[in-house]
């Protein structure tokens, strides 16, 4: 990741998240956190439940979401990379030929405003993650995170989905 702009494709994603599925190592997990900024924009969907909120720091995201969690697990959530999809193209790359196209990336420029911040290269990282609760049953929740990654190769937002209501009656036992 050192010097130099980063080729974002899935086997550099992947290789980034699979720290997530060390679950007995806490360094090698860590290693994960290598490819996310520290002021990294983290927002978990959703509205009506406790974890639901943008987070501007990693430390922040952690305290709000994570480590409330954790302490609710009897050890981390191993983290299963399933699939990745990754925009079309880089910026830049396409240039749009026809009318139609033009007009597309025109609208598609006014809705990230309210659909993220402009700029990197996004990919959907659909994850499974399975722990064991306090009270001794199953964790087993489906992710998906979408993530923009900066020419450094890091994470500089990410936004989860998931099921809140799985996570909402495990942070209540």
């Amino acid at each position: 990741m050192a010097g130099g702009r980063v080729r974002i494709t899935k086997r550099y994603i992947a290789e980034a998240f699979a720290p997530l599925a060390n679950v007995s190592d806490p360094a090698a997990r860590g290693r994960f956190f290598d490819y996310v900024v520290p002021d990294v924009t983290w927002a978990v969907a959703g509205t009506s439940h406790s974890l639901a909120g943008t987070r501007h720091t990693l430390r922040a995201h952690s305290d709000a979401t994570f480590d409330r969690l954790g302490r609710k697990l009897r050890g981390p959530i191993c983290f299963t990379v399933g699939r990745i999809v990754l925009d079309a193209a880089e910026e830049g790359e396409a240039e749009a030929d026809e009318p139609e196209q033009e007009q597309q990336q025109q609208q598609q420029q006014q809705q990230q405003g309210r659909f993220g911040s402009d700029g990197g290269r996004w990919a959907t990282v659909e994850l499974l993650g399975v722990a064991t609760r306090n009270t001794g049953e199953e964790y087993r929740n489906d992710y998906l995170w979408m993530t923009r990654w900066n020419d450094e190769g890091k994470m500089v937002e990410i936004k989860s989905y998931f099921d809140t209501y799985l996570s909402e009656t495990v942070l209540n036992e």
